[in-house]
């Protein structure tokens, strides 16, 4: 916030700390892993949420059908719905942009926007 950011997102532990600091300073927030709206509603815009059901799911069909899954890797993805996109009902987003961004996530479950990362 010192260094001028005007939005910030955070995991884990240090969720409550840097939450409560940007709702002091009116800074918006992304949550991860857990809809974090209940922690500061007016300024929490959304938050990607792990659905862990998912690869549950998986992992307990692998044990049942008698092929255990040691050493498998599971992945959670927009796609599979292992992650969901929760936007904060009680923070305004013009309707054209609501639209825009579920466009977005969409797009990127579907595999028809791609997200190139560096190496």
């Amino acid at each position: 916030i010192a260094a001028g950011a005007d939005i910030l997102t955070g995991s884990s532990q240090m969720v409550v700390g840097a939450i409560g600091v940007a709702e002091e300073n009116g800074v918006l927030w992304f949550g991860t892993q857990v809809n974090q709206t209940e922690l500061a509603p007016e300024i929490v815009v959304a938050s990607q949420v792990y659905h862990w059901e998912v690869i549950l799911r998986e992992i307990i069909a692998d044990i049942q059908a008698g092929t255990p899954g040691g050493g498998e890797s599971y992945a959670i993805t927009l796609a599979n719905g292992g992650q969901v996109i929760e936007f904060n009902e009680g923070y305004e987003i013009p309707e054209d942009i609501q639209e825009q961004l579920r466009g977005i996530v969409e797009g990127v479950a579907t595999g028809e926007i791609t997200i190139d990362l560096p190496e």
